[in-house]
This record gives structure tokens, C-alpha cells and sequence, in this order.
């Protein structure tokens, strides 16, 4: 996959011109002021701290979305039953997809994540590909996404299925985005559950990512 195939031409430019002024801030190390980037103009805020940006092109969403047709969702059992979600996790089940979006985090999501926090998560807890179909249930359990600093939610497939979404706890729901834009929040600060899927199957790509230098920070000193 090449990311001036599969990503928005236009949010690869803005990513593109905004790296030198990335680059600058965090050289610095946050002593300096940060400059107002490319990449502002295609970010938009829906609440506080939760944001959407325009990311893959929709032939690359359908592309993804026909060759999972032939793979495997599997519940994680780890969960608790009301947020076991048929899942594909890319980095054991499809590794060279995995290395894509390895790739996509790199050089895309994580200077649009730093260009709206400062901060750099370029670590991958996990990617998946999830199969969001809520029609046997109720509902969606609230919870944090407790193994990362910023969740990012991709729908595939928006228009193929009835009802969907997420709701922010404090904020209300956010309506399926259109295929190929990202919803960007912190993980664990913003607690948050599926709305239910009435008819269809509503297919996600989830970004889990993390800040190693805070990570490390935990380990060696404990949580505040």
C-alpha cells in the first residue's frame, strides 16, 4: 500500500507541509510556541478533545472491506460480553496490513495527532478490523480504551448499514462518519460505547496508539 494511493491526496499534502513545523516544535521540546499548521484546516472538532479529519480514500475503505469477506472474526474473551466485538487483529492475522498501517501511523496519523495535542503517539498497542453489528443487543458498554493514549475509529462502510455510531459520555453521539474519516480522541479520558447496529454489518479499522516516553514515565515512577 502507498500512502499517496490510499490516503486523502489532500490530507497528505497538509501532513506533508505541516512537518517542518512539527519537526521545529519538537526539537524545541515544547519550549517554543506551536505555529498553526496545513494539517488545521482539515481537522475538525466535533467536542472537547474529539475530532474528525478526512483519511483514507474510499476505494482503499471498499478494497478492505471485500478482502475481509473471506477472513475470520474472532471475539476477544478477555472482554467483558457486552463489548466482544468480532475483531480481526492485523499484526497476528493479516501482518502485512499490519506493516501498512504501521507505516500510516508514522507518517500520517501521528503528526495529525501531534499537530492537535503535542504529543507523540507513534506506538501501536493495537489495529484492528472490527465488525460492529448490535442487532442481537441492547447496546454498547461504556468503557475507556484502557491500553492507549488516543483511540482513532475509521469507519469502512458508512451507508451500508442502519443505525451506529458512538456515544461520548457528557457529549452525546457522534453519527457514522463518512467512509474513510477518522474519529480521534483520548482513549482514557473520554468514556464512550457503540450505538446499535439496526441492520447490516457496520465495519470499523481501530487504531489503539500510545505514548512510549509516557509509558516509561509510569513504569519507573508509578501512576500520579
Amino acid at each position: 500500500m502507498q500512502s499517496h494511493w490510499s490516503i486523502m491526496h489532500s490530507t497528505h499534502q497538509a501532513v506533508d507541509e505541516s512537518l517542518p513545523i512539527l519537526s521545529k516544535f519538537s526539537a524545541s521540546d515544547g519550549t517554543d510556541r506551536m505555529l498553526e499548521t496545513p494539517l488545521k484546516k482539515h481537522i475538525t472538532k466535533i467536542h472537547p478533545d474529539i475530532y474528525k479529519v478526512p483519511l483514507f480514500r474510499r476505494k482503499f475503505c471498499k478494497m478492505l472491506v471485500d478482502e475481509i469477506q473471506t477472513m475470520k472474526f474472532q471475539t476477544n474473551d478477555d472482554e467483558d460480553e457486552l463489548r466482544q466485538i468480532p475483531e480481526i487483529v492485523l499484526k497476528d492475522q493479516v501482518p502485512e496490513l499490519y506493516r501498512n498501517m504501521w507505516f500510516v501511523v508514522q507518517t500520517v496519523l501521528n503528526p495529525i495527532i501531534y499537530s492537535i495535542w503535542q504529543r507523540n503517539c507513534s506506538n501501536i498497542g493495537s489495529v484492528q478490523i472490527a465488525n460492529y453489528n448490535l442487532k442481537d443487543k441492547q447496546q454498547g458498554a461504556w468503557h475507556h480504551d484502557e491500553s492507549a493514549d488516543i483511540s482513532v475509529v475509521i469507519p469502512l462502510n458508512t451507508g451500508k448499514y442502519e443505525g451506529g455510531g458512538t456515544e461520548f459520555h457528557n457529549y452525546g453521539e457522534v453519527a457514522p462518519l463518512p467512509t474513510g474519516h477518522a474519529l480521534i480522541f483520548p482513549s482514557f479520558t473520554h468514556m464512550h460505547k457503540g450505538l446499535p447496529v439496526d441492520m447490516g454489518d457496520r465495519y470499523l479499522l481501530v487504531f489503539w496508539l500510545y505514548d512510549r516516553k509516557r509509558m516509561k514515565w509510569l513504569m519507573e515512577n508509578g501512576s500520579p
